[in-house]
C-alpha cells in the first residue's frame, strides 16, 4: 500500500540524505587511504585490499559529484530528454525541408501554367505593354520609393 504523502520522504530530503551519505563515504575513504598509508600490508592479504580499495576510491567521483549536488540519474535523464528533442528538431527540420521542396514544385508548375496560358492567349490577341509612366502606385508604395 502506499503511504499517506505526509509519511513519504519529500525530494528535498532524499538529496539531502544522498548528500550526507556521500559526503560520509568520501571521508571514510580518505580515512581508510590515509591508514594504509601508514600500516603495512601484509602480503598475503595484498591482493584483496588493493582491488577493495581500488573499488572504493573508483567510486569517489560519482560521490563527489552527488556531494556537489549533481544526480547521475538527474544526468542521465536531462541527457535522455535531450536527445529526445534533438531527435524532435530533426523530424521538424525534415519536415520544413519536405514542405519546401513541395512550395518549389508547385510554384514551378503555377509558372509553367501561367506561361502556356499567356502563349495561348497571345495567340488569339498580342498583349500590350506598359509604360512606365502608365504604372499607378499604391500610396503606401510611393512613400517608400527613393525620390
Amino acid at each position: 500500500m502506499n503511504k499517506p504523502k505526509s509519511e513519504q520522504p519529500t525530494e528535498d530530503a532524499k538529496a539531502k540524505r544522498g548528500w550526507w551519505f556521500s559526503v560520509t563515504f568520501l571521508i571514510i575513504v580518505v580515512c581508510l587511504i590515509l591508514f594504509l598509508s601508514y600500516v603495512k600490508i601484509v602480503d598475503e592479504n595484498r591482493d584483496v585490499l588493493v582491488g577493495i580499495l581500488g573499488v572504493l576510491t573508483g567510486s569517489i567521483s560519482s560521490m563527489m559529484a552527488i556531494a556537489s549536488g549533481r544526480d547521475p540519474a538527474e544526468v542521465e535523464e536531462l541527457k535522455d530528454k535531450l536527445a529526445s528533442a534533438n531527435a524532435d528538431r530533426e523530424a521538424l527540420i525534415a519536415r520544413l525541408r519536405d514542405a519546401q521542396i513541395q512550395m518549389q514544385i508547385k510554384h514551378d508548375h503555377l509558372l509553367d501554367l501561367q506561361n502556356a496560358i499567356i502563349e495561348k492567349l497571345s495567340v488569339i490577341r498580342a498583349p500590350t505593354r506598359k509604360k512606365d509612366d502608365d504604372v499607378e502606385l499604391h500610396p503606401d508604395v510611393e512613400k517608400w520609393i527613393e525620390k
